[in-house]
């Protein structure tokens, strides 16, 4: 009786644990999805900066057309894209992968842009140096 017991529990277990890991139909992955929402913010942020910030008549139609090409360029759809939004809304551990991977690419691509410039002010200054020990 107890083995039959034990059996059953680590079947209902086992049962259980596979259907975690496997989204629903139509919800992008957790990669592609945090691929698309890092897009869309730097769309996002070009919004903000260069087109919001214009007399655009219809900005709507600016937005749409910005974060149209995103999706488009991802062969994600509206649809596709705000379904796997709402699901992982609705699971906050999945959620919270995706927007800390998306924190540390952040992080990663500004001290990148810092460093960068770091070195090419390094390297214009060394130029100025080598003309003025050759004068």
């Amino acid at each position: 009786m107890r083995k039959s017991l034990f059996f059953l529990l680590c079947v209902a277990l086992l049962i259980s644990c596979k259907d975690q890991n496997k989204l629903p139909k139509g919800v992008l992955p957790q990669n592609k999805m945090r691929d698309v929402m890092w897009d869309m913010m730097n769309a996002g942020q070009y919004m903000s900066a260069y087109v919001l910030t214009k007399d655009s008549l219809d900005k709507i139609a600016e937005s749409t057309k910005v974060y149209g090409q995103v999706l488009q360029l991802h062969a994600v759809t509206k649809e596709e894209f705000e379904k796997s939004y709402t699901y992982y809304r609705e699971h906050p551990e999945l959620m919270k992968t995706i927007l800390d991977s998306l924190s540390k690419k952040q992080t990663y691509t500004v001290e990148k842009f810092q460093r960068d410039t770091l070195n090419r002010k390094n390297i214009h200054i060394d130029k100025k140096k080598i003309q003025a020990d050759m004068e």
